[in-house]
């Protein structure tokens, strides 16, 4: 019998906004980048060793531009986002996702400027952003979902005879006329606010931007770059930009700021917002899992500087938890790097040092081979892994809790938990990622409670309903916590929801088989023991096959209770299970029968051996007493007929137990004789034991 109870705390503002839509849909959006993004970074990697041996003198001209590669992809970044993002709302709202598409990426490009045609009927196309983007797209298939409630085509309506996809099709034209028409409005007044000359009124407002000193100059810099790079901009083509533009430096000079290279040095390790610790952080840490394929994937690229495959994959951009980390950790760099020059540790050389130079090379390149300098880089590296670690701790646990329970159940279920986890689909509906999500908020807060305990197993005792001999034993599984407390099994629905049914099921098993060989060690005559069975364990022939050798090697039968729940469903795959453990001596006993949809010719086709009646079913309201009885009275003679002994559950007072021996009841099992015990007290009841088979 299983009665169980779950509490939730509140969560934190951060991790409440992971249960959100939005961020949900974005995460998927972002994931869906990975193989554009991957194969973007081979290229430039490709492109960029070529051009750093040409750097250093060892080929000629690269044959491919990096840059020009790096800029056409941020350049269609924002259009991949747009794509993306209308197709996971589409499935959402349950629209055609072709015309959504389309529909959405009009909007796109008529709010944001990406392609216009000129008055020359020329095609432009302007660098659009994510930070447009998103906002565009997710504003477009409201709108049209919220003009399709009340613009469907009247033709379409009442027609049964036109295929449901072209009706779906169709019922989108007046919807994605008026969408198209209120971006068309919005656009126009996006193109007056352009209009206005920034730079003249940044220059009227304040003109010492155009005389800011070096250090202030690379804050600014950065701050820029950082930001940009947030919002899913380049942020280093951005800043560049922008301040040859402020400076007035052509773009055939090498650098925009006078730092350039104390930044790409000391600033830039590993990529913007300096992540070269973070795929060595995830691989070498067994707290964190669910990560490691995209720290791979990532780290090849991560010793040239291109981190890309980490900013969606993680993903950084638009991710509140790596916020801080992703802006702090550049500037604590320049402290570092800014006290070691000040106190002349070292200096930079005026030879320029290409950007893609590896960690600790680029240092000792920059500044003439200064030894001091390769140890600051890295006391910078150190620095930053102890501040991304905690970062990507909370990232790892917000979005794999489950993976924190391997170690609560052996090495022997890494294997399932590992498949199960691996085969997760993440691209699904988002109302079911939603209570995905909320699962393993729920998982969290169980996992803090398990964690330093051990699982062991309590006793409740079963007695003859007219001796009063004890005849049998319950295990029910228990926690132990770091304290010696003993928890009730409030953790055990969580952890079904997160698909471990079979493997709680198979550490039932070894502490059973664990304790009655203990008994048997002491000389004691251990009487029969029922073990709670789900169908998820029950349903698998290798576990099935594994548990019947095991008890014949030991020569144990067990009472194999089987949950309402598990024997309505696949009942013949059941039914072949049980005539296994059956012919194999193991008794079958089915519990909490009456609490919902069972019926006696379902348990006929299960051929059980003993019925525990559901505890609503023995104890009627008071109102309604007299009938209770004679419910109960006849339902356990109906039972006797059918050859089921029966098992009266849940007997709290002596006017119960008397109620249900009165009806016949054969064994009784409840708090008035006896609550779940530890194996230790329980055992003081053999010497009570008469055994009947």
């Amino acid at each position: 019998m299983r009665n169980y109870f779950v509490r939730l705390n509140p969560l934190s503002l951060l991790k409440e906004s992971f249960e959100i839509k939005p961020f949900l849909l974005l995460r998927e959006a972002f994931l869906s980048l990975l193989p554009i993004v991957l194969v973007m970074n081979i290229l430039v990697l490709f492109s960029g060793l070529t051009s750093l041996l040409e750097f250093w003198g060892v080929t000629d001209a690269s044959a491919i531009n990096g840059d020009d590669i790096s800029r056409l992809y941020f350049f269609l970044i924002p259009l991949f986002v747009n794509l993306s993002l209308s197709s996971l709302l589409a499935k959402e709202k349950g629209l055609d996702q072709i015309g959504t598409i389309l529909i959405a990426m009009v909007c796109f490009f008529r709010v944001s400027g990406f392609l216009i045609v000129n008055d020359s009927a020329q095609l432009i196309s302007y660098h659009g952003s994510i930070l447009t983007s998103i906002p565009s797209t997710w504003i477009a298939v409201r709108l049209l979902h919220y003009f399709l409630k009340f613009s469907k085509i009247p033709l379409t309506v009442y027609q049964n005879d036109i295929n449901p996809r072209l009706k779906q099709t169709l019922n989108l034209i007046i919807p994605g006329l008026l969408t198209v028409a209120y971006f068309e409005f919005i656009g126009q007044i996006i193109n007056i606010f352009l209009c206005i000359d920034f730079s003249g009124v940044v220059a009227y407002i304040d003109p010492r931007f155009y005389q800011l000193s070096e250090i202030l100059e690379l804050i600014l810099y950065k701050t820029i770059s950082l930001f940009t790079w947030f919002i899913g901009l380049h942020g280093e083509h951005s800043a560049d930009g922008l301040f040859r533009l402020i400076n007035d430096i052509p773009n055939g000079e090498n650098y925009s700021i006078r730092l350039k290279t104390f930044h790409d040095v000391f600033m830039n390790i590993g990529g913007s917002g300096s992540t070269f610790v973070i795929p060595f952080l995830i691989l070498f840490s067994k707290r964190i899992k669910q990560f490691k394929s995209i720290a791979r994937l990532s780290l090849p690229f991560s010793f040239f500087n291109v981190n890309e495959i980490l900013l969606f994959g993680l993903p950084i951009l638009l991710n509140p938890i790596f916020l801080i980390p992703f802006v702090v950790v550049p500037f604590v760099n320049m402290a570092i790097a800014l006290s070691a020059v000040h106190f002349g540790l070292f200096h930079l050389s005026l030879t320029p040092v290409h950007w893609m130079s590896p960690p600790l090379y680029s240092a000792y390149a920059a500044t003439d081979g200064s030894g001091l300098s390769v140890l600051t880089q890295f006391l910078c590296l150190v620095v930053d892994s102890c501040i991304y670690f905690p970062f990507l701790l909370l990232s790892s646990r917000q979005y794999q809790a489950p993976s924190y329970l391997l170690n609560l159940f052996g090495e022997d279920a890494h294997d399932f938990i590992q498949g199960e986890v691996n085969h997760q689909q993440e691209r699904i509906f988002i109302a079911k990622q939603r209570a995905k999500m909320k699962n393993m908020t729920s998982a969290q807060q169980v996992l803090k409670k398990l964690r330093g305990g051990q699982f062991l197993l309590y006793f409740q005792p079963k007695f003859n309903a007219q001796s009063l001999e004890l005849v049998g034993l319950e295990a029910l599984l228990r926690f132990q916590n770091y304290k010696g407390e003993i928890l009730p099994p409030t953790f055990l629905p969580v952890l079904y929801q997160q698909g471990l049914s079979k493997i709680i099921d198979k550490k039932v098993v070894d502490l059973a088989f664990l304790q009655i060989l203990r008994w048997q060690s002491e000389g004691l005559l251990v009487p029969p023991i029922a073990l709670n069975f789900d169908k998820e364990f029950l349903l698998d022939q290798l576990a099935v096959k594994e548990f019947i050798d095991r008890a014949k090697y030991h020569n144990i039968c067990f009472y194999i209770e089987i949950t309402e729940h598990t024997y309505t469903v696949e009942i013949s795959a059941l039914a072949s299970v049980v005539q296994q453990l059956r012919t194999a001596g193991h008794r079958i006993s089915i519990d909490d029968f009456g609490a919902g949809y069972s019926s006696l010719t379902t348990l006929l086709a299960l051929k059980a051996d003993e019925i525990k009646l559901d505890r609503k079913l023995i104890f009627a309201p008071t109102k309604e007493a007299q009938r209770g009885q004679i419910l109960l009275s006849s339902s356990i003679q109906l039972c006797h007929d059918l050859g089921f002994s029966v098992v009266a559950e849940g007997v709290e007072t002596v006017r119960q137990m008397n109620l249900v021996q009165r009806c016949g009841a054969d064994i009784i099992q409840g708090y008035y004789l006896g609550r779940p015990m530890s194996s230790t007290n329980v055992s003081q009841l053999f010497d009570s034991v008469s055994f009947h088979d």
